[in-house]
């Protein structure tokens, strides 16, 4: 875990502390070179805000630091307004690295942002979860905001994680305590009216960092519902509160979140599949939309 962590602080805390100072320091000796870090500058907040989890540092910094970027862009003008554009042949060609970096930027966050989307027929549920602000760490139909989308049978899964007061998942970047997170033993609601058909319970939660690849769904519901089947894993121990073959309305408690399974911190995994019955990882993944809102890496949502 120490080099995702090293990855996301270079690339949400470190990058785009750069980006802020390049543009005061050294101050550009023209307003084509202002233009260019601007250019390059942006395409990279855009970039990240995109594909970041800023669940893990707060999701007020995905507003606030495009907003600071955008006001020393326009203060760091002033220092240049006078001064000419410079579109000399050799000047252009000194800016040709920091253009095609901006370009490749761009290219990313398009290729991201065609995760927004998807063409297959969606199955419409209810959001699992009751009162509280909710963040969706994994979602969309593009690997690069979505690492099941590789799988076939879940293509279009969700991670969801809770945030805290200061728009945070946890207590800290990386706490230990499985208590430390806020989506921890929260009461998962069925999603949907339909059948348990099968459910497993009495794997241990894993301790922060490791995982149990041997039972990847952990603690888990697969319900029935309609021609669909949905899966809500990684529960708590001993807290599934529903039988096989029982039926259950949509609002029902089917358990509470743990860190069991192919988990490494507490979070809710679901899915929706075709096919495979009780093998969750033989069907085919079909998108879920809540309230016609298909939910992607960075949506938040909000229950009264």
């Amino acid at each position: 875990m120490v080099l995702p962590l090293l990855i996301l602080l270079i690339t949400q805390v470190l990058l785009p502390a750069f980006f802020l100072l390049w543009l005061w320091l050294p101050r550009p000796p023209d307003r084509l070179g202002w233009l260019m870090r601007v250019f390059y500058g942006a395409s990279f907040f855009a970039f990240i805000a995109v594909i970041g989890r800023w669940d893990f540092l707060s999701t007020t910094l995905a507003i606030l630091l495009p907003l600071a970027f955008v006001a020393c862009a326009a203060l760091s003008y002033q220092r240049v307004r006078d001064r000419a554009w410079n579109r000399s042949f050799s000047t252009l060609r000194a800016h040709g690295f920091t253009a095609a970096m901006a370009v490749f930027f761009l290219a990313l966050t398009a290729r991201a942002l065609s995760g927004y989307g998807y063409q297959d027929s969606a199955v419409e549920l209810a959001f699992p979860f009751a009162a509280g602000h909710y963040y969706i760490g994994q979602g969309g139909s593009a690997t690069a905001i979505n690492n099941h989308h590789a799988d076939q049978s879940q293509r279009f899964a969700l991670d969801i994680v809770a945030l805290n007061g200061f728009g945070a998942r946890a207590d800290g970047l990386m706490p230990k305590g499985l208590s430390d997170y806020e989506i921890f033993d929260h009461e998962v609601k069925s999603p949907c009216t339909g059948v348990a058909i099968s459910i497993r319970d009495g794997i241990d939660d894993n301790r922060i960092f490791e995982t149990n690849t041997d039972q990847p769904a952990g603690n888990h519901v697969i319900l029935a519902c309609g021609t669909a089947r949905i899966l809500l894993a990684h529960l708590r121990k001993g807290s599934i509160a529903v039988a096989a073959g029982s039926i259950v309305s949509e609002g029902d408690t089917l358990g509470r979140v743990g860190n069991s399974g192919n988990s490494t911190e507490p979070h809710l995994h679901m899915h929706a599949y075709l096919g495979g019955t009780l093998d969750y990882n033989a069907g085919q993944g079909v998108p879920m939309t809540f309230d016609g809102r298909f939910l992607v890496r960075g949506s938040t949502v909000t229950v009264p």
